[in-house]
């Protein structure tokens, strides 16, 4: 089992391209199970392995029907996953409530003895007959997803034979989440088309979203029907000589900058990449997600020039300033954009951490990392930024 020590981040010499090179084959793993579903056990298999886990569970749900897009576990034995949702409400009481759950950030890893303790575990229905049979305890949870299209969330059981979680493994989990997190956004706006096709293409043709390849220069090498009804209106995206372009985009050349990442190495993408602001013409608000498929193991078919698939869709909610202009413009993650709103509105380093269910440490490091993306360096300077900061266009 590694456990990353001589990364970066933690005083060595490494660089940031270096921290992803181990986690390079986890990362395709589950950008392969956007287009073989199947491969969603085995991605979360290998995570689960890889950061030293005892079980683990991914769930995708899609809203507001309720389906399940992606509902996989790894480890758990057949008896105690049986009747497994009848234990809902106490889950949610393990971690501290439905408003509880809705502070924490999507793609941050929380552990849930930051959240709740012994005062509530003990005689939680779900803890007694689930949790401390199985010899947990404690537990990650990473969010996903949460907003009127789909919720989605990791849980990654932590057992007592288990060497104690370092931050070193949290930070391996943080760099992994934003991939996960694409996979399950770009696997609803699918919306089980990958499942039912026989090609990866015709589940693009199948799918109600719009959809275009294209290679690393941004050349469009396919558009399914939608996204070709979307061209040929010249609205919001368009083609230019060839090319792929999103004349409205908020903050400009952001999707040329994560098609060029995307198809230089998968692991480099990040974030970039997720939920690109745009507009259609009518004012429209509209995301874009970038997903690399040089490497992806295709169903046949697929024409090879093409490495970057570039997902169009409304927006699942209307941008609210300036917390979602930080995180456009400085390409903040969302762990470091609820920690500008809290920092912004007054709180401490401890009130945030206790908020967000994270170590203070966590809190000083992604607040670092603000001033970094920012180029300020007070929090004074946070709050003032917060009063003029707007969005082209």
């Amino acid at each position: 089992m590694l456990y990353f020590t001589h990364w970066g981040a933690f005083g060595g010499e490494h660089t940031l391209p270096d921290k992803f090179s181990e986690l390079t084959a986890m990362i395709g793993t589950f950008y392969d199970a956007v287009i073989e579903p199947r491969l969603w056990q085995k991605a979360l298999d290998d995570m689960r392995g890889h950061f030293g886990f005892h079980l683990g569970a991914i769930s995708v749900i899609a809203m507001p029907t309720g389906t399940a897009v992606v509902q996989v576990t790894t480890n758990i034995p057949d008896e105690y996953l049986a009747g497994m949702q009848a234990y809902n409400d106490d889950v949610i009481e393990l971690w501290g409530g439905v408003a509880r759950m809705a502070e924490m950030p999507l793609e941050e890893p929380i552990l849930q003895s930051r959240i709740t303790g012994p005062d509530v575990w003990e005689g939680n229905r779900f803890y007694e007959e689930w949790v401390r049979p199985l010899g947990l305890v404690d537990q990650v949870g990473i969010m996903l997803a949460r907003d009127r299209t789909m919720v989605g969330n990791i849980g990654l059981g932590v057992h007592e034979s288990s060497q104690p979680l370092t931050e070193a493994h949290m930070e391996g989990l943080r760099l992994m989440a934003p991939h996960v997190r694409r996979a399950a956004i770009i696997s609803r706006m699918l919306d089980g088309a990958a499942s039912a096709a026989a090609t990866f293409e015709a589940a693009l043709d199948a799918t109600r979203s719009a959809v275009v390849l294209v290679d690393a220069e941004m050349a469009i090498v396919h558009a399914n029907s939608a996204a070709r009804a979307m061209l040929g209106n010249g609205d919001p995206i368009a083609s230019v000589r060839g090319k792929l372009s999103l004349p409205r985009e908020l903050v400009p050349n952001r999707l040329q900058v994560a098609v060029q990442a995307a198809a230089r190495a998968e692991h480099e993408l990040g974030r970039r990449g997720i939920g690109i602001a745009a507009k259609s013409r009518d004012g429209t608000a509209l995301s874009l997600q970038v997903m690399p498929l040089e490497k992806r193991t295709m169903r046949g078919g697929l024409d090879r020039r093409a490495t970057v698939a570039v997902f169009i869709a409304d927006a699942t909610a209307p941008l609210e300033m300036p917390a979602d202009a930080m995180r456009l413009l400085y390409e903040l993650t969302p762990a470091e954009q609820r920690i500008f709103e809290l920092v912004v509105s007054g709180e401490t380093t401890a009130s945030i951490a206790r908020s967000l269910g994270v170590a203070t440490s966590t809190v000083r490091s992604h607040l670092l990392k603000i001033f970094e993306k920012t180029n300020r360096h007070t929090r004074g300077d946070l709050v003032k930024l917060s009063r003029e900061i707007i969005l082209p266009g």
